[in-house]
């Protein structure tokens, strides 16, 4: 009699859990507006993959649908659901997935709505009951344990399945870690390893993320790691193993929501040359052998050009450039590169430069703005509209002084404004652009000696590759990037080399809607949207606005175009027809009149300071002596002093540095001479 008591209260505890389960499903999938994921979590034992969970969901723009269930898995309870969703993924708690029958639940979707939903069990640990576990994985993963006796650290190891790791695939990094937990798995064909830790020999194998087929439908299973310190303090700043620890996640998402995820709409790549003038050569780059090598590995080239030079270009260069645009472009590179001459606006006598005030950054802007615009008179050339700041970047004000002025976005090695604090978002640090100060555009960018999984992980997040040099690059050769630009277009064969202002026009993220549309998130002024398909699509676009400056008008394809704002928002929404592209542009208010604006070159420091810098790189990066000089110079800070110290000390290393090679170069030219000699002799026997 307590037998069969025990059989019917079984049944009705499934019959219950079943109906609730089936209950939350039937919620989310009437709603229609973007992609939910139904989370079932164990409420009385935080879970500590749930604030991973809600990361990734917020990255991607998903909503969380929680499902708590009690100990005794009677009780399934609604924690969130929201009016419009449509659910594409369940994400289990391993304590919790012990009470739902999973065969029930997904057999139920396809039978009643032809829906096929992926499943991700996640935070599994030895502890874990196997059997469980072998049932929900069709006998593929039959245990759980934890890795011992490692001697060296593990590496964690993506496989070719790029499907669902993407530009990971093939992704090897060392790592650090008190423990893995991994899955014992059955051999066969049904259980494909993502993820594996890899020890001290290749036998040493731990798989932790991995896929299995249940019932037709994709169920993957995931070990809990933390390879970080503490996720509350890694959340807020980017480091490889915080990336590691929810990267199993984010290829689990991206893969069960598809284009229902904010993504960017293509790869980008750009390669940026601080400071040269257009004349061949300008020190160790030649404009004419790096053609040869952009068409050769096909990669782009941006010089980051100094406005004080508008007016000293040569005519080779220039035609080059104008032969070549799918090769060469330009952008700005401040106005004088006075060297830290967008600084702090008050300073003190512990500060290396000198205050430059608000109203003197802008005079530079405006400055550098009109000396552009006589470039493009002069040599019938075009430039980026993007910001490439002298020495690092700018205060928070002088950015929405860029916004005033239209520029479309400033990149540099810290997309921080300075004397600005990070922003307090663990999202922050999985983006290279942020619209956190003026709601102008700061994009992150990297020295070309950028390590292979950095961008592998920036080209999966959808972060475009901008890396920076400048013309002791080449030194070696002109061929110096090109291992960098291979390995970029390996990892991403459909990745596009273009210029920054191409690069801006693309630079915003969209989703695809429950009705067929598609959400977009602008981070820039102009935005240039296509059409793909053969079908006419609406777009519904939004960008974080404070409106200050005011907004002059929004334009599509040159036409003024209404638009919506609220608080912190512009929005509008526009229909583009089967094929078709559209350029959506907002105009700021401002005062600039370039006609009016001396762009004329009479102040004697800033003169003196740009024929220093060319004599450095175009004559002193000719000769050994030369490339001392200037590696002492840098690495002594000496050019934080002011001019008349920099000339007396640069006269004296000069001097020093000659007294000390004279000898050896004396040496060298004998050398030679005798070495001709002795070739005519055997050559004509004189």
């Amino acid at each position: 009699m307590k037998n069969k008591t025990l059989k019917l209260s079984q049944k009705i505890r499934k019959i219950i859990t079943l109906t609730s389960v089936l209950f939350i499903f039937l919620l989310a999938y009437c709603s229609c507006s973007w992609a939910q994921v139904v989370f079932v979590n164990v409420p009385e034992q935080p879970s500590p993959v749930e604030m991973q969970l809600e990361s990734v969901c917020q990255f991607y723009g998903l909503n969380i649908t929680r499902m708590s269930v009690s100990e005794d898995g009677l009780n399934f309870v609604i924690a969130d659901v929201f009016e419009k969703s449509d659910s594409q993924a369940i994400v289990i708690d391993a304590r919790g997935f012990a009470y739902v029958d999973m065969e029930d639940v997904l057999l139920f979707l396809v039978k009643e709505h032809d829906k096929k939903v992926s499943v991700l069990v996640l935070g599994l640990t030895p502890e874990i009951d196997s059997s469980i576990l072998s049932k929900w994985s069709n006998g593929a993963v039959v245990g759980g344990a934890r890795a011992t006796g490692l001697t060296s650290a593990p590496l964690w190891t993506v496989s070719d399945l790029r499907e669902i790791s993407r530009q990971l695939a093939g992704l090897t990094i060392p790592i650090t870690t008190g423990k893995i937990d991994y899955l014992i798995l059955e051999k066969g064909p049904s259980v494909q390893t993502i993820i594996q830790m890899k020890g001290n020999n290749e036998k040493d194998t731990f798989p932790i993320f991995v896929k299995t087929i249940f019932d037709g439908q994709d169920v993957f299973f995931l070990t809990e790691n933390n390879l970080s310190r503490s996720s509350a303090e890694s959340s807020q700043q980017f480091s490889i193993e915080h990336f590691l620890e929810i990267a199993p996640l984010m290829m689990f998402l991206r893969h069960a929501c598809g284009e229902r995820c904010w993504h960017s709409t293509g790869h980008y790549a750009n390669l940026t040359i601080d400071d040269p003038w257009l004349t061949e050569p300008y020190g160790h780059l030649s404009y004419v052998g790096l053609i040869e090598q952009m068409d050769k590995i096909n990669f782009h080239t941006t010089i980051a050009f100094i406005p004080w030079n508008y007016d000293r270009n040569k005519m080779n260069v220039i035609s080059l450039f104008k032969k070549h645009p799918d090769r060469f472009s330009i952008c700005l590179h401040g106005n004088n590169h006075d060297h830290y001459e967008f600084y702090k606006y008050e300073t003190n006598t512990t500060d290396p430069w000198p205050a430059k005030p608000l109203s003197i950054q802008e005079e530079n802007i405006k400055q550098a703005v009109a000396r552009m615009k006589k470039f493009e008179q002069v040599t019938g050339l075009t430039y980026s509209s993007v910001m490439v700041f002298p020495h690092g970047i700018a205060p928070a004000e002088t950015l929405q002084l860029l916004k005033k002025y239209n520029f479309l976005a400033a990149s540099d090695e810290d997309n921080v404004p300075l004397g600005s604090n990070k922003p307090n978002d663990p999202l922050n640090s999985l983006r290279s652009v942020t619209m956190n100060f003026g709601n102008f555009a700061s994009l992150d960018r990297d020295s070309v000696g950028i390590r292979e999984e950095n961008i592998a992980i920036d080209l999966f997040l959808g972060n475009p590759i901008l890396l920076y040099g400048h013309h002791d690059l080449f030194k070696k050769g002109m061929e110096a990037f090109n291992q960098t630009a291979e390995i970029i277009n390996r990892i991403e064969p459909t990745v596009e080399w273009q210029n920054l202002d191409y690069i801006a026009r693309h630079l915003y993220l969209k989703r695809l809607r429950v009705d067929g549309s598609y959400d977009v998130r602008a981070f820039c002024r102009i935005i240039e949207l296509e059409n793909t398909q053969n079908r006419d699509l609406t777009f519904f676009i939004r960008k974080e606005e404070s409106f200050s400056p005011p907004i002059r008008k929004v334009t599509v394809d040159g036409n003024t175009y209404p638009y919506d704002r609220s608080c912190s928002d512009l929005s509008l929404d526009i229909t583009i027809p089967a094929g078709e592209f559209k350029i959506i542009d907002i105009e700021y208010e401002n005062d600039l009149d370039v006609t009016s604006i001396d762009i004329s070159k009479n102040d004697p420091r800033v003169n003196q300071l740009r024929k220093l810098s060319d004599f450095r790189d175009i004559t002193l990066s000719r000769n050994i002596l030369g490339r001392v000089f200037t590696y002492v110079y840098y690495e002594a800070d000496l050019y934080k002093l002011g001019i008349k110290k920099l000339g007396i000390i640069s006269l004296i290393l000069t001097v020093t540095i000659c007294r000390a090679g004279w000898p050896l170069l004396k040496r060298i030219r004998r050398h030679r001479l005798q070495r001709l000699k002795s070739i005519n002799k055997l050559r004509y026997g004189t």
